[in-house]
């Protein structure tokens, strides 16, 4: 390529590219610029005051004034704008920014120039020595101070040199059209030397990223090499006793290198095994049949130190079988990784499928299962009776709001333990969720024995918390729904419980209060709505809206989730909490759902092309065998590609039929559709589910989300849900993100992307989609402050641990 061909690139990337590496560009050439500007510009004001000061005396009228203040005031604006945005770093820059500063470069060399081509033929030989002297100036000076910039420096250059040729072609002579061609001369030298200094800048800021880029697949590499060194190695002969053993596998067996020796893997892993676990024989067995084998689980307990519990850990064994050249079995080769971290991490997630993390309670999951063995031993031929009581908080809101969430919660772990203290040993304690608990009651002799164990539970919780020398009062209402006297199923029996406990509430809190036939009236309300709704879609009453989903590497807009809005002309706007249970529960679902998918799929093929759309579906419609044939439909009938559409379930599809949910999840995958789990933790969790289906996506609940920068648990328990889905192979989404701090906190734990009122909030489909265009002019939602040390040290120990 040749000079001019590389300078006419050069300077098509400064003047026209809008690609990232062409705005850096243009930003480090900026810069560059803007440092000498104060200069620049003070040599401007400089040479003003004394081109008034020589010239005034032997120029009539006002013509030079007017061009002095003209070029005193631009020069005063731009020194104004060169303060103001001094500390101001710019990273990336437009091309039209290039382009406003190469016709103030020109509109400045065309007022400079008026003054010789204006007055130089009637000036006396001393004073037009001095404008030539002042034109040679500007000419050097501003082509050298705008070099980095060339087409700048070449329009002011250029347009200079223009003027000091109209001058001297207005006095003619040969000595002026020697002059001319000097000019020229010494103007080409600096448009050449303009464009040497670009190119200079330009290859300085290019290899600069190219070592960045470098250092960043450098550390890369070392942090891989730091997390692989903690896997230790080992070597036995056929015999199974080590050769070579190192200080790293002497250290972590607790024996010497020369004890190591004689005692062999299998005896060395024996005498570290934990009382009744197997590991061992299992490895035993593996080596003697002479497979290779890998993550044989071994727990080993390790005796304490003096002053310390004897510590429990989980090791995993891999190794593979050494052969020489012959074929011959020489012995095995392998790693011992500790996998502690791991095993505690999905016992963890384990236990939160089935106890509240909070009261060590059960959760809403193990309290619906206890209930529906109720409801089934009620109606067989035992014909138990039993009782649910719904338990709720008077008052928890305010302690909340008032003392904060910390007292809250210390509130809710001493209602917790209050509970178990008073319930019988055959009845179960769950908390539901907020400051929601329930009480499973089994084998009643009569209705009084439930409500005396109510009224045993309103008075004790009526005494006043003690923390910390503060006393937080509280009390309780209760709701009692009696089974079977009251509920034949488990729904039934919670909204029976339900009913009690809004009235107990509505006469005065701190009370209990019995189902009776009267509550059902509330179930009016569930029947005006079902015959609404009905109507509704006929009536265009609901409406799809859509929040957006944003991708934490690229910090673009990648998604979003449809969501559907119910606003009825007398009752106002229905939450979806309340109508869509009872659309699910009619059957109106189905129709609703069709609906909502065909309006999803038209916005994703229109206004939002390039989104994938989430649509969640229900338990009812993914079961159903024509969803798969309904979905392939739709992505026909709007022209969509299959990656264009999301569709999100959540846990409870897989409790009831699993086989036939399994079914068609599998047949959808198979159009091309993704599949995302939501809400994953706060339902029917369950690791087994995880592995019978691959999902695309996990969703973190909001409910965790919330909680990132007020409790550590939480913390700990994303943290453990992002490691869950990375290694099942799913990309992540926090729902509920509402802060910037929240944002920082995931974005460093390895989260996907994010959804929630921080990016936006759910909006029409046209709103959006105005929103995606003016995306790029957003600045991305930064901390104000940093986050506290303790939350630090967790992100810091959790990514040195990865």
């Amino acid at each position: 390529m040749s000079a001019f061909d590389e300078a006419l690139q050069l300077t098509r990337r400064l003047w026209s590219a809008d690609d990232r590496q062409s705005n850096e560009l243009r930003a480090r050439h900026l810069q560059a610029v803007l440092f000498s500007s104060p200069w620049t510009l003070g040599a401007t004001l400089l040479n003003v005051l004394l081109c008034v000061w020589v010239l005034r005396p032997h120029i009539g009228g006002i013509g030079l004034d007017i061009w002095a203040l003209t070029l005193t005031l631009w020069s005063s604006m731009g020194l104004f704008g060169w303060w103001r945005g001094r500390k101001r770093s710019v990273q990336r820059v437009r091309p039209k920014v290039v382009r406003h500063a190469t016709w103030n470069a020109a509109a400045l060399a065309l007022t400079w120039g008026l003054l010789p081509a204006i007055w130089w033929p009637d000036l006396a030989p001393p004073h037009q020595l001095f404008v030539a002297l002042l034109v040679v100036g500007n000419l050097s000076g501003g082509a050298i101070a705008l070099a980095p910039l060339p087409s700048a420096a070449w329009a002011f250059a250029g347009l200079q040199m223009a003027s000091g040729w109209v001058a001297l072609q207005r006095t003619g002579g040969e000595v002026g059209l020697s002059i001319q061609l000097l000019l020229l001369l010494y103007t080409t030298v600096l448009c050449v030397a303009s464009y040497a200094v670009a190119r200079l800048l330009a290859k300085r800021h290019l290899s600069e990223e190219s070592a960045a880029q470098q250092g960043e697949v450098i550390g890369l590499l070392l942090r891989d090499f730091e997390e692989s060194s903690a896997d230790v190695l080992w070597e036995i002969d056929v015999q199974g006793r080590f050769m070579n053993p190192s200080e790293r596998l002497a250290e972590l067996l607790q024996r010497s290198p020369d004890k190591l020796a004689r005692l062999g893997l299998v005896n060395a892993l024996a005498s570290l095994q934990a009382p009744g676990a197997g590991g061992v024989d299992r490895l035993r067995q593996t080596l003697v049949r002479g497979e290779a084998f890998r993550d044989e689980v071994i727990r080993v307990r390790f005796a304490p130190a003096a002053g310390e519990p004897e510590r429990t850990r989980w090791w995993s064994v891999t190794a593979k079988p050494v052969f020489d050249h012959e074929g011959r079995a020489q012995g095995w080769r392998g790693v011992i990784s500790d996998v502690t971290a791991e095993r505690k991490s999905h016992q963890h997630l384990n236990y939160l499928a089935h106890f509240d993390s909070l009261t060590g309670l059960a959760n809403r999951v193990s309290v619906r299962n206890r209930l529906a063995q109720l409801v089934e031993q009620a109606a067989g031929a035992e014909g138990r009776r039993g009782a649910l009581l719904c338990l709720d908080l008077d008052n928890f809101k305010n302690i909340n709001d008032s003392l904060g969430h910390s007292v809250g919660d210390a509130v809710l772990q001493e209602m917790g333990k209050r509970l178990r203290k008073l319930m019988r040993k055959s009845d179960l304690c769950g908390r539901l969720g907020g400051d929601e608990f329930a009480l499973v009651l089994d084998d009643l002799r009569s209705t009084d024995e439930a409500l005396q164990l109510a009224q045993r539970l309103v008075a004790a919780m009526r005494v006043p918390v003690e923390l910390s020398g503060l006393q937080v009062a509280s009390g309780v209402s209760i709701g009692l729904a009696l089974v079977p006297e009251h509920a034949c199923s488990v729904d039934e029996a919670m909204a029976a419980a339900d009913l009690a406990l809004y009235a107990a509430k509505a006469e005065g809190r701190g009370r209990v209060h019995l189902f009776t036939a009267e509550l059902g009236s509330s179930q009016r309300r569930r029947l005006d709505l079902e015959r609404e709704l009905r109507e509704a879609l006929v009536r265009d009453q609901l409406r799809v809206v859509y929040q957006a989903q944003v991708d934490l590497k690229t910090w673009r807009i990648t998604g979003a989730e449809a969501l559907v809005r119910w606003h009825h002309p007398q009752l106002g706007p229905i939450s979806p909490a309340e109508f869509v249970p009872l659309a699910e529960k009619t059957g109106l679902i189905h129709n609703i759902g069709a609906w909502v998918l065909d309006r999803a799929c038209s916005d994703a093929g229109g206004s939002l092309q390039g989104l994938c759309i989430a649509v969640n579906v229900s338990t009812a419609q993914v079961q159903r065998a024509s969803f798969v044939n309904e979905l392939r439909a739709q992505l026909g009938r709007h022209r969509l590609r299959p990656g264009q559409l999301e569709v999100e379930i959540t846990e409870s599809l897989l409790m009831e039929n699993v086989n036939e949910a399994l079914q068609n999840l599998h047949a959808i995958k198979q159009l091309g559709v993704r599949v995302a789990l939501d809400d994953f933790g706060t339902g029917y969790s369950s690791l087994a589910y995880l592995r019978l289906f691959p999902f695309d996506k996990l969703k973190i609940d909001r409910a965790f989300v919330s909680e990132l920068m007020q409790a550590s648990d939480a913390r700990a328990i994303v943290r453990a849900m992002l490691e869950l889905a990375r290694v099942l192979g799913m990309s992540t989404l926090a729902e509920g993100v509402e802060e910037p701090a929240q944002l920082e906190v995931l974005t460093r734990v390895g989260c996907s992307a994010i959804q929630g009122y921080l990016t936006a909030r759910p909006m029409p489909a046209s709103e959006l989609a105005a929103l995606i265009a003016r995306w790029d002019g957003l600045p991305r939602p930064a901390v104000t402050e940093p986050l506290p040390s303790s939350i630090q040290g967790e992100l810091n120990e959790a990514l040195r641990g990865r």
